[in-house]
This record gives structure tokens, sequence and C-alpha cells, in this order.
């Protein structure tokens, strides 16, 4: 197994992206890959790497897909590939496989528009409590590498053209708070209705209205208005940086954990 197998799994979950990895365990008798052979693969069944091709393959795909969807725990597979087995594998070499199906998660992956002081602030403490945090600015004074070290990645460019190109993973949480009001409202017009766990706009309720009224006027669902947390955050009287990005934390955590 070469190094770039592992270069492209380790860059697919830092994406945000969740994957089972298959890594055949027990090869006996002729088989079409040794104990050791890996792949893994994507929610939508595409693949990396091989276990040995044909129905054994699919079966392993499809029961990776499977895992993936309901949030499965790690499980072993077995194969036959003897003619008369019942659990066949669509291939007659007349070994037995195992193979081992674990999922990767990505981790909690928290996208922050604008980089000030509270952008700053959540980054710093959510990156302590599980979330890999990606900054988006257009400000490239502010949003650095020296000032966001914790950064999986920094995105400099307009708000309005990266939020409509942007590739949200299902499991995205986004916080919107850059420097205007006019970005606010063009960010989360264009990331409103893709796929994302949580959505939050810092605004004051009267902003809220204004931004929630166009979005409503431009043809937006009210299903979809009604997701964004906003005002951001749990009300505890946060007043500072620090205690605004400690409210915002705390709403973002109370819902992953299902609370």
């Amino acid at each position: 197994m070469n190094t770039t197998f592992f270069e492209q799994l380790a860059s697919a979950v830092k994406s945000g992206k969740s994957v089972c990895l298959a890594t055949v365990i027990k090869a006996e008798g002729s088989t079409p890959r040794e104990a050791g052979a890996k792949m893994f693969v994507f929610a939508d069944g595409k693949t990396v790497g091989t276990i040995g091709g044909s129905l054994l393959e699919k079966k392993v795909i499809d029961k990776a897909v499977e895992m993936l969807k309901n949030s499965a725990p790690p499980t072993i597979e077995k194969f036959s590939l003897k003619e008369k087995s019942d659990n066949k594998s669509g291939m007659i070499c007349g070994g037995e496989m195992q193979v081992f199906i674990e999922p990767i998660s990505s981790g909690s992956q928290l996208y922050i528009f604008g980089a000030g002081h509270c952008g700053f602030a959540l980054a710093k403490i959510a990156s302590q409590t599980g979330f890999a945090i990606h900054i988006i600015d257009d400000r490239p004074e502010i949003a650095s590498t020296e000032r966001f070290p914790m950064a999986a990645s920094i995105t400099i460019g307009d708000y309005n053209k990266i939020s409509k190109e942007i590739l949200l993973p299902e499991n995205a949480f986004v916080a919107i708070m850059t420097q205007r009001h006019s970005a606010d409202a063009e960010v989360l017009e264009n990331l409103i209705t893709k796929k994302y766990f949580y959505i939050g706009l810092m605004a004051s309720k009267r902003k809220r209205e204004q931004i929630f009224t166009k979005l409503a006027a431009n043809g937006i669902e009210k299903s979809l208005i009604e997701k964004v947390h906003s005002p951001i955050g749990l009300d505890i009287g946060a007043e500072t940086p620090e205690e605004i990005a400690i409210s915002i934390l705390s709403e973002m955590i109370k819902l992953r954990a299902g609370a």
C-alpha cells in the first residue's frame, strides 16, 4: 500500500467527508487480494483502492454506504469464494476472506465567515472542543495563519463569490459574522439552500428581521429561514467577544450532542 492512498484518505477526512475504510484482515486459500489490502468508500459509493473487485467488492461498498448512512459501528464481514457457499461473493477462487469495515468520521467542521474579534474568539475555543476550523474573510491582513494557527483552512476573497461556490459537508457548522450587514445577508442567502448541520447569523433582532424579510421576498422557503439560529448563540447575556464565542459554542455543542 503506497503513501498516496493514505494521503488521499487523510485529505478526504480533513475536507469534511465521512468515509468507511475496508481492510482485508484474513485471506485463506485462493483469494483475489491478500490480507492488508485496503480501500475506502465515500457516502455516495465512490471508492479509492480495491480489495478484489467483482461482487465481493460491491457487497463491501453497499455495506459501507449503509453504515455511513446509519452511523453504524465497525464490523467484520466474512466472504466465501467457494461456489456452493451461502455467502457467495460472485468470485469462485476457492478461498475465504474477512473484511474489517470501519467508519471514519470527519468530525465537526466549523466554517466562520468573518475573522474579526468574535470570529477569532470562536475559532480559538471551538478548536479546543473537537471542531476543525475554516476561516473565510476578505481581509488578508487579519485572516492569516499567524493569527489563526488553529485553522484547518483559511480562504481569502469576496464573501459573495466564496459562499456561492463553497461545498459544505453535511456535518458543517456555519457561523456568519462578517464586518458588513450586506455581506452577512449575501452569505446567508447563498448558503441557506445548501446542506449543513447548523447555521447561525450574528445579528440584532432588528437586523435579523430585515435579512429574513429579504430572504422571503427572494423566494427562500419559510422552513429554511426557520432553521437559521439568530441571534446566534444561547442567551447568556454575553457582551465581550469571548463571552459571545462561549454562547455560540454552547449552542453548537448542545445541538451536536442532540440535547
